[in-house]
């Protein structure tokens, strides 16, 4: 598993643009890509849906802080009921597809992991995933198209 890259990713319901530039300024990260709903649907899927109010959230962001990478999101990636506001995170991780499906089948075999989302294609991965180990913590799994 030489090609695994794990990345911390935040969500942050609704403050993903004030999180990126406070991170910009103050940790003098980089911000590499982004994309909030409304540019998915004009950009690449035309059928993808969100609430009215929602048009304007960060989708997707990818920055650098120094040789680290720091996803942002402002969709919550668990729909866990005690979720308290800071600790909204997961770990990203992203490999070969033939990689992503052996940890999402390793996972699996832990009887008290969750799947919030089945291993399947969308619109930026070959295989995605979103799984919450017996700890809690939230995991995704991805590859990159």
């Amino acid at each position: 598993m030489s090609n695994l890259t794990v990345s911390t990713f935040l969500s942050l319901h609704g403050q993903a643009k004030e999180a990126i530039s406070f991170y910009q300024t103050h940790l003098q990260a980089q911000l590499v890509f982004c994309i909030t709903n409304q540019e998915i649907t004009e950009k690449l899927d035309p059928t993808y849906t969100y609430p009215a109010s929602e048009k304007d959230w960060i989708a997707h962001s990818v920055l650098t802080i120094g040789n680290s990478e720091l996803m942002i999101a402002d969709e919550l990636m668990s729909d866990a009921p005690n979720l308290v506001k800071g600790t909204n995170f997961s770990l990203c991780i992203t490999s070969s597809q033939a990689e992503i499906t052996t940890l999402y089948n390793l996972l699996l075999e832990h009887n008290q992991t969750r799947v919030i989302v089945p291993l399947a294609p969308n619109l930026f991965s070959k295989a995605y995933a979103i799984v919450e180990d017996p700890y809690g913590v939230v995991i995704q799994l991805v590859t990159e198209k």
